[in-house]
């Protein structure tokens, strides 16, 4: 089975393009979990497929973690785009838009600026909570501040592991973001994640990006906000009052091939 490896700003995913095969084909959770193994598979935070969509759209998208649970990425979605684009050129002409399918819904991509830029749905808004500003990205985030001069040495594991399976936040747990409350000389936020589904630090957060923007825009005010993960810069720029476009780098660094285990 073929496969690509696409990296967006350090969240990096095994790619296979489906739109051929049977609808509804998906790899099992073991598959996956090897795969995504670092050590003694390929390595990566998770598996993007690639699928004919049935609603009009140019492309469905699943996006499933290492332990197999389905989710939406962000970054994830900016990749798969990204990959989108470059087979369709394949094919004709390489278009700078697309309408896409994924759990939550319908999404856009646009390239701007040599860059893919998705939008996001902010399904609900920012909330307090014992534990952080709680606040649905298209899937569930926690956000905590933390001073720029602290954040680096934070052990994110051994915060984040008693919130992402709290009982506030079941069944489904909670991604843990620590962003800091002030921005860098060039105006970025500096921020970490703990992912679900990968459990563990990720060196970005798609998703997690647009859910401290929200919770900035929340608590301060404004439309568009930069950060600094440790994979990489960040944009967001909202468009009303709960959809958001998320923007940043996606690089392709090498195809191959999957063999029968």
């Amino acid at each position: 089975m073929e496969f690509v490896k696409l990296d967006a700003a350090g969240n990096d995913f095994i790619a296979l393009d489906l739109r051929a095969r049977e609808a509804g084909w998906r790899p099992d959770a073991g598959d996956i979990g090897r795969w995504c193994n670092r050590w003694h598979g390929i390595g990566a935070d998770g598996v993007l497929l690639l699928a004919s969509s049935s609603e009009g759209a140019d492309f469905h998208l699943t996006f499933l973690n290492p332990d197999g649970s389905e989710a939406f990425c962000g970054n994830g979605a900016r990749a798969a785009f990204t990959w989108w684009r470059r087979l369709t050129a394949g094919e004709g002409a390489q278009p700078d838009d697309a309408r896409f399918t994924a759990i939550d819904g319908r999404h856009e991509g646009h390239w701007i600026h040599g860059e893919p830029c998705v939008d996001l749905h902010v399904k609900a808004a920012p909330e307090d909570t014992p534990h952080g500003a709680f606040v649905h990205t298209g899937t569930e985030h926690l956000v905590l501040g933390a001073a720029p001069e602290d954040l680096a040495g934070i052990d994110l594991i051994d915060l984040a592991e008693p919130l992402r399976n709290h009982p506030d936040f079941a069944p489904h747990g909670v991604n843990v973001n620590l962003v800091a409350t002030a921005p860098d000389a060039e105006g970025r936020h500096a921020m970490r994640t703990f992912e679900k589904g990968v459990e563990g630090e990720t060196l970005s957060c798609g998703s997690g990006t647009v859910a401290a923007a929200s919770v900035l825009r929340w608590q301060n005010g404004g439309e568009a906000f930069t950060f600094r993960a440790p994979g990489g810069k960040l944009g967001v720029v909202f468009e009303g009052a709960d959809r958001a476009w998320l923007s940043g780098p996606v690089q392709m660094p090498f195809s191959g091939t999957i063999l029968p285990s």
